[in-house]
């Protein structure tokens, strides 16, 4: 067998295994509703830092933005500036909302609406929000990691078996550990696409 195809299977298996773990993990820890879509109340300010910046940046600052100025050429590279102005809206907002997320035990943004403007109606209009961008995004991601398997594995992986492989992974870890799993592994999710970014400009300047 190709060794790049040992090397793939070696480090999806681990980052699959790490998946899993959180997911039963997080089955056995939520003993309540509040435990599953809610971790308890009790996600630290690190893991909530590193689980948004994974979120937020996602695949497509490790693939797809690349990819992108390898097609179009550098005048894409302008859209690298939102690697400066995500940062920079947590810097501005993000001390102020944990604060008041200690002080009135809100998790979600939902959460704080409803308290503030005094009704439901902004919390359905937030959930339907965050449902109509994520449906379609992940959809996105999914096909898009499922291409990159037909890829890395020289086509023996076609790109429906490696999207429903990891569509799969992804169900049982979310629906089984709920937002305590997602948190711990988009955790490391964030420091894969740090290093991920870094290995990936050595390679491109040698």
């Amino acid at each position: 067998m190709d060794s790049k195809i040992v090397w793939l299977a070696t480090f999806v298996g681990l980052y699959w295994a790490y998946c899993l773990y959180w997911g039963f993990k997080g089955a056995r820890t939520a003993k309540s509703s509040t435990d599953y879509f809610l971790a308890g109340r009790s996600i630290g300010i690190w893991v909530f830092v590193l689980a948004a910046t994974a979120t937020s940046f996602s695949g497509w600052t490790f693939v797809g933005h690349p990819g992108k100025i390898f097609t179009d050429g550098l005048p894409y590279a302008f859209a690298s500036f939102y690697a400066l102005t995500i940062p920079f809206t947590g810097v501005l907002f993000l001390r102020r909302q944990w604060v008041l997320g200690k002080a009135y035990r809100y998790i979600t943004p939902g959460e704080m609406y409803s308290d503030y403007y005094g009704g439901n109606t902004i919390r359905m209009l937030t959930v339907l929000v965050a449902f109509l961008f994520s449906v379609p995004y992940l959809g996105v991601q999914l096909r898009a990691s499922g291409d990159l398997f037909n890829v890395l594995t020289d086509g023996l992986v076609s790109a429906n078996v490696g999207m429903f492989a990891l569509s799969a992974v992804v169900m049982i870890y979310v629906a089984s550990g709920g937002l305590r799993s997602v948190a711990f592994v988009d955790c490391a999710q964030a420091i894969l696409l740090a290093l991920g970014i870094v290995i990936l400009g050595g390679v491109t300047i040698h």
